[in-house]
């Protein structure tokens, strides 16, 4: 009997260590980002009926950004809420903002129809390149005014 409970309790205490991942994270494998503690730049939407939009980039290459639709009156949409975090590169004043797996469209948020094309540039389905010397962006039509 001792030698059963011997054997499961060693088998309990193994199985429930298991393999441990390295304590060094890269961005790049890593599903949690970890924010900067200062902004560098932000942008954030003036108050408008459409949506409320924020781009927060800090020191240590990371962003967040931030996004809620405002349902038109009269109608029983729901708010589309989108809170990606991510990492970002810089070449001088242009930031390519790194999006991992995002779960939305970057070309529909980053409409190059509502914007100047010295704004921003989607690159691809992850990453989009956006102008900080400017004082505004138009993101979804939405002018976001840099803090």
């Amino acid at each position: 009997m001792w030698k059963y409970l011997v054997i499961l309790t060693l088998l309990i205490t193994f199985s429930s260590c298991g393999s441990k991942k390295s304590a060094v994270k890269t961005s790049e494998d890593s599903k949690e980002i970890v924010l900067g503690k200062s902004e560098t730049v932000s942008y954030k939407s003036l108050g408008n009926g459409v949506a409320s939009i924020a781009i927060h980039l800090f020191e240590n290459n990371t962003f967040k950004f931030n996004f809620k639709s405002i349902p038109q009156p009269g109608t029983d949409e729901k708010p589309i809420r989108i809170s990606e975090k991510g990492t970002y590169t810089s070449d001088g004043s242009w930031k390519t903002l790194h999006f991992k797996n995002p779960k939305f469209s970057l070309a529909a948020i980053f409409d190059a129809q509502y914007s100047a094309t010295s704004d921003f540039k989607v690159i691809d389905e992850e990453s989009v390149k956006i102008n900080t010397s400017k004082n505004a962006l138009s993101i979804w039509g939405v002018v976001c005014e840099k803090q």
